[in-house]
């Protein structure tokens, strides 16, 4: 079996500089599909899970049999699907793949209708420290229109067993702009969520894709229309206003932290760092391997079987690994930082694009500050064109 390498210039892979690995476990199944979800996912039945978990054990190996640095873990992000589906002995014969630093942050994205006292009982067996909580709103208009099973009115005492079961890192989401929608509603459910006192919040905007079923009834004219673009933004800023106010950090374009409790997994995403991912659909960057696993559970688990890497894997260039790091670093509220790609990436940016980044700077859309280039706050909402204009 070929054995991983790395080739300058690259990130440098986990463990090379006693860097501690992320890791991406996607567990697809779930009791029911959200009409709004474009994500890989599958009907649950324990015969399904347990078959699928023994072929993630099987690609743990499989990915460490190529390259022994991928054993030490520093972060773990158990995202779906439903991944609190899970009991808390497949929790743990997955974490247990893996050498947990012990500082490691573990993050389980939790459906709200689970969290009972029993279940958290068991939760706490496992190493899992931190919970990603799929509330979407604290409306129950919302979340009848989403959906979602569970009620507002239950969050209060769903969150205080959380932490009365010692889990005092809880990660909320919320979803806006939904048909009908407007920031002063949006600002009414904020004020919801900051009741609960949580340690982050994950805001999306409401972005169906075509083929799911939520977006098919508002092609079809079946649904009311989304709320138009200047509506948007004016959510947007109501709500990044509003959890700045509240003392929140805003540090990536759509998450908020109280100071220290930003999303050290999802920071290796935004700064471009290797990432191991595991289960069918997931997607991982182990330098200079970019590769996607299928969405299909029948070659996902032909593939573990052979031993074979995804269809589609392959070597990055380092021009595209430059313009992969450019764009996720420009999402993060602190910037790019242009010293750091040009030592990774023997590029230029400030020289490349000079006559570019003066001319978005004149358009108050980026700010350079020492060797910081970031987004200024109007250039938030329409981040993706602006981070185009660099690439």
């Amino acid at each position: 079996m070929e054995k991983h390498k790395s080739l300058a210039p690259y990130p440098q892979p986990a463990g090379s500089g006693g860097e501690a690995l992320s890791v991406y476990l996607h567990v697809p199944f779930c009791l029911a599909r959200c009409p709004y979800c474009s994500f890989f996912s599958l009907p649950f039945s324990r015969s399904a899970v347990a078959e699928y978990l023994g072929y993630m054990r099987c690609e743990i190996n499989f990915w460490q049999g190529r390259d022994p640095a991928l054993t030490r873990a520093g972060t773990l992000y158990f995202g779906g699907g439903t991944p609190s589906l899970l009991s808390s002995g497949q929790i743990n014969s997955l974490c247990a793949g893996f050498e947990i630093a012990p500082d490691a942050e573990i993050t389980l994205e939790v459906n709200p209708i689970q969290i009972t006292s029993s279940y958290l009982a068991e939760l706490r067996k496992t190493p899992v420290n931190r919970l990603s909580i799929g509330v979407q709103s604290l409306d129950d208009a919302d979340l009848a229109w989403l959906g979602r099973r569970h009620r507002a009115a239950q969050l209060p005492d769903k969150i205080g067993l959380c932490r009365d079961f010692g889990f005092a890192n809880l990660s909320l989401d919320l979803i806006y702009g939904l048909p009908g929608s407007d920031s002063d509603g949006l600002l009414r459910n904020l004020d919801n969520y900051l009741a609960l006192e949580p340690q982050h919040i994950s805001a999306y905007l409401l972005t169906p894709d075509p083929d799911t079923p939520l977006g098919r009834a508002l092609a079809a004219g079946k649904e009311t229309p989304l709320p138009d673009d200047e509506n948007l933004a004016a959510q947007y800023s109501a709500l990044c206003s509003g959890l700045s106010a509240s003392g929140f950090e805003h540090y990536e374009i759509s998450n908020f932290c109280r100071r220290g409790f930003a999303s050290r997994h999802n920071l290796t995403y935004w700064t471009n760092r290797p990432c191991l991912a595991l289960g069918a659909s997931a997607s991982g960057w182990l330098p200079p391997l970019r590769y996607s696993n299928p969405a299909d559970l029948d070659q996902y688990y032909q593939n573990v079987a052979k031993h074979k890497l995804p269809a589609g894997a392959e070597e990055c260039s380092p021009e595209q690994a430059r313009a992969d790091h450019i764009m996720m670093g420009l999402r993060l509220l602190a910037g790019l930082d242009l010293n750091e790609l040009q030592s990774l990436y023997r590029y230029d940016l400030r020289a490349a694009k000079a006559d570019k980044i003066a001319e978005l700077e004149a358009a108050g859309m980026l700010a350079l500050e020492g060797s910081k280039l970031r987004l200024t706050s109007a250039a938030l909402f329409v981040s993706n064109a602006v981070i185009g204009e660099l690439l």
